[in-house]
């Protein structure tokens, strides 16, 4: 199910929890001796749901129900 948001294009809804291993992600930000806050995890999440979401429709475009590299 799809809703709206305030600028009218269809959202679709993500799901819950994160699509990333936030530790991973942590370690390798620290192991360049930087910080991370939660709220850039939380945003690189998303970034990876959309890039996921994307990568489906192009893959179903093409008549695939396999995601490839290039999909992304």
């Amino acid at each position: 199910m799809s809703e709206a948001n305030e600028g009218g294009e269809k959202k679709e809804p993500q799901p819950q929890g994160l699509l990333i291993v936030q530790s991973k992600v942590r370690d390798q930000i620290r192991a360049k001796e930087k910080r991370v806050s939660d709220e850039f995890i939380t945003a690189l999440s998303e970034h990876v749901g959309k890039t996921i979401e994307k990568a489906i429709a192009r893959a179903t475009a093409n008549g695939r129900s396999t995601l490839r590299p290039e999909d992304i």
